[in-house]
């Protein structure tokens, strides 16, 4: 088999660096797609330390042209793509729906549904090209329908507006994109991380709370990530098991 090639947007720092480093020391070959190029050195540095053939590309998810380069970069240098996990996100405003601005409602939409839908969208001729193609799109339980509109569920008390939307899209992407790739090598997944301590909230606070620590957190995706069976198609689940969409 040819090396695997795995890109992670937002592996610069947290659950995606965590991600970067325990897939590249089972021999994938990493690529970051980083927003903040300063801590994506920085990253590089500790992975290369660690025995990761890693290499970095800028990539905001929110700018097209970002993703059009690192894409033209990956088919220069690779030729193919095995693996996308879109790490990448923000939390946004952790606000009610009324009082959730219409900009911040777009600006959290803008990262986690529409940067995630065009980076995968943009790497699907790479994922052809592979012996093999995983895409992992790390969402959330908070986007679950289900158990937000359960009121004997605890994430029943939790109505933060545009995070939970924007999630409850991206989920979507995962049952589009599986459909029509149903059949294919390349399967669609979403996992949920749940709550994890990292440096895109109130880290302490979390800790406090009881979260999980940024390698528990992204368990799950490498887990799926790292599996030689490829058969898991259009489903979201996080370490415990499966969730309702």
């Amino acid at each position: 088999m040819k090396e695997i090639i795995t890109l992670i947007t937002g592996a610069e720092r947290g659950m995606g660096l965590v991600t970067a480093k325990a897939l590249g020391q089972k021999g994938q070959h990493i690529i970051i797609g980083a927003y903040n190029m300063e801590l994506g050195r920085q990253a590089v540095t500790e992975l290369k330390e660690a025995g990761v053939n890693v290499d970095l590309f800028k990539c905001d998810v929110t700018n097209r042209e970002d993703i059009n380069n690192l894409v033209d970069e990956i088919e220069r240098k690779y030729g193919y793509l095995n693996i996308l996990i879109n790490n990448a996100g923000i939390a946004g405003p952790m606000t009610s729906p009324s009082q959730t601005s219409e900009e911040d409602l777009r600006k959290t939409m803008e990262t986690n549904f529409f940067g995630a839908a065009a980076m995968v969208k943009a790497c699907l001729p790479l994922l052809k090209k592979a012996e093999f193609g995983k895409i992992i799109n790390i969402t959330s339980d908070l986007g679950s329908l289900t158990l937000a509109s359960d009121p004997a569920h605890p994430l029943y008390a939790f109505n933060a507006f545009a995070y939970s939307a924007s999630k409850a899209a991206a989920n979507f992407i995962t049952v589009a994109f599986a459909k029509e790739l149903a059949g294919t090598s390349i399967t669609v997944n979403s996992v949920n991380p749940g709550m994890t301590a990292t440096d895109l909230i109130n880290k302490k606070a979390f800790e406090a709370n009881g979260a999980k620590t940024p390698e528990q957190g992204a368990a799950r995706a490498i887990e799926l990530a790292s599996s030689a069976d490829n058969t898991l198609n259009g489903t979201f689940t996080q370490d415990s098991g499966v969730l309702p969409w």
